[in-house]
């Protein structure tokens, strides 16, 4: 059977076209077709279409340059019959191995060795009154129902979405002139207390004017009536002399109480607070995009009651060879690129990680480095001592741009709302992205580690904060009440916490994993103990990989792949 097929691209030579010549191929010629006659359906070399072209001058012919109109130019029963890899073959045989339709010339490249190569006339007897076959026409329309039906629920969700996005921005217009009347009143009720200010200065400058007019006039009397006395008798000229004497005393005793005040003027200090606050808020809201799933499609990270277990655990050594000490890591984050960023106390080091948690760079900073958190963009904050470093990663290296100084210990970070929320280790405080202190949220000071590490929830109503000292989580609002308080055997010298968007709660403590519910009420899974963590200090779930990354006092980082 090997020579039925082999012998179809061997005639000539052993080169294989896309499109061979028709009238050379029956004449056992093996000749590339440059031409292409729409009416005749046949190829044609450049000998060959001269010739076609002399018997039929009114044919449309297609040269190369419009090959890829050629196949289209075919019956759809050609189209159908041809093969799809080597179009100038028709399809005639079936291989078994690969349950794939093949011409001759497949057989040849690609089906030397397969066993079971059979003839569609031998397979196809019967295949008209195969009910599968029957069923086909049927199944081809309820497939094409199926996208009308689909077209026809975009187009009304593509409607829909337009209403939507007229709907928002009037709600954000609304906002908008909400926000100018707030404007508007500050703007009025300053320029009232300017002009009160400005009017009570105005009445001190006119009784000034007024005491000098007044004793101007004063003086000339003085002055015209001393100089007549003076040419009278002693006792005349002696009165003018005493009261000339008190005038000049009382003149120069006003001269002084209004000459203390210099000039009278008005400063404004402008409130940056406000500019501030405005400057880090980029947008009025959260667009969020909502995407109902089928059931059966329904995403566990996007359900916020789903209870994790453990696919596997994995471990990478992020130790650098020119680390001093063994790791130390207290904080981990992701970048929106997939990469890592940790921070490693022992070596003083923030270290970024490729996807394959390989270290790529690195930077030093001057102390113990306790916590990371991503800000936006490329840009991570790292807590050292009482400072909070700005470090930007681009192109795989890092490079630190500021730092903002508080008074108090900086423990631990998180960032929401454009807004810097700071661990001190016994309060928790919020602070604008330029380092003014908005509030203080919370404050325990019967331990020295009473307020860890500290999480927000991804609509900003819930934090969550570690109790290292009595092995507590505690769940507080954004008011900074304390709206639940979680203790169990299994949470020991709790450390990190994280919090999913869907709102799945993560725990890591000095020798176990947990996973919590989203009020922080009780304990929902154990993901790993102290047979695969050693005094874990940090963790972060990664959506993208479905995995918790965490991070100790060892050289290892421990990747668990959760389901």
């Amino acid at each position: 059977m090997a020579c039925s097929f082999e012998s179809s691209i061997q005639r000539g030579c052993d080169l294989i076209h896309d499109f061979s010549c028709s009238p050379c191929e029956d004449n056992g010629f093996n000749t590339e077709a440059h031409h292409h006659c729409t009416q005749c359906k046949k190829y044609y070399c450049k000998n060959c279409i001269s010739k076609h072209n002399d018997l039929y001058q009114k044919h449309a012919v297609l040269g190369r340059k419009y090959v890829k109109k050629w196949e289209t130019t075919l019956g759809v029963m050609d189209v159908l019959e041809r093969c799809g890899m080597h179009p100038r073959e028709a399809l005639k045989l079936v291989c078994g191995d690969h349950d794939q339709l093949c011409c001759s010339v497949c057989v040849a490249i690609d089906h030397r060795q397969c066993s079971k190569i059979q003839h569609i006339l031998d397979v196809a007897k019967g295949i008209q009154i195969n009910i599968e076959f029957q069923q086909i026409p049927m199944k081809i329309a309820e497939l094409q129902n199926q996208f009308e039906l689909m077209k026809e629920a975009r187009l009304k969700n593509t409607t829909s979405l337009k209403k939507t996005r007229a709907s928002i921005s009037d709600e954000i217009k609304t906002i908008r002139k909400k926000i100018n009347e707030i404007l508007d009143n500050i703007e009025k009720t300053t320029l009232q207390d300017l002009d009160g200010m400005i009017a009570e200065l105005e009445i001190n400058l006119k009784k000034d004017i007024e005491t000098c007019d007044k004793m101007t006039i004063e003086l000339q009397n003085i002055i015209a009536a001393f100089q007549t006395k003076a040419k009278s008798s002693d006792s005349k000229s002696y009165i003018a002399y005493r009261k000339s004497k008190d005038m000049i005393s009382q003149s120069n005793h006003l001269l002084r109480d209004i000459s203390a005040i210099e000039c009278y003027n008005v400063t404004f200090q402008a409130n940056n607070l406000i500019k501030e606050l405005l400057s880090s808020i980029k947008t009025f809201g959260a667009n969020e995009e909502q995407t109902v799933m089928t059931k059966q499609r329904k995403d566990p990270l996007s359900d916020p009651n789903h209870v994790f277990s453990v696919a596997e655990y994995k471990e990478y050594n992020v130790r650098m060879s020119d680390d001093k000490h063994q790791c130390a890591i207290r904080g981990v984050c992701e970048m929106p690129s997939g990469e890592f960023i940790i921070v490693d106390w022992n070596n003083c080091k923030v270290k970024l990680l490729d996807k394959e948690y390989r270290v790529l760079d690195h930077c030093d900073v001057p102390g113990d480095p306790w916590d990371v958190c991503h800000i936006d963009g490329n840009e991570v904050a790292v807590c050292v001592g009482s400072e909070l470093y700005f470090i930007n990663a681009t192109k795989g290296k890092l490079v630190t741009t500021r730092k903002l100084s508080f008074s108090h210990r900086c423990f631990a970070s998180a960032h929401h709302g454009g807004q810097l929320y700071i661990s001190s280790g016994i309060a928790l405080y919020v602070y604008t992205m330029s380092g003014k202190k908005v509030k203080r949220l919370y404050k325990d000071k019967s331990g020295d580690r009473m307020v860890e590490k500290c999480v927000i929830s991804n609509d900003g109503k819930t934090i969550y904060i570690t109790n290292y000292d009595e092995h507590q989580l505690i769940t507080l609002d954004n008011d900074g009440n304390k709206l639940t308080l979680l203790t169990d055997p299994e949470i020991k010298f709790p450390t990190g916490v994280h919090v999913t968007p869907a709102g799945h709660v993560f725990v890591c403590c000095s020798d176990t994993v947990l996973q919590v519910d989203k009020d922080g009420k009780k304990k929902l899974a154990i993901l790993a103990r102290e047979e695969h963590v050693y005094r874990s200090q940090a963790l972060f779930f990664g959506s993208s990989i479905s995995s918790l990354i965490v991070g100790g006092s060892k050289d290892i980082l421990l990747v668990i792949k959760l389901i």
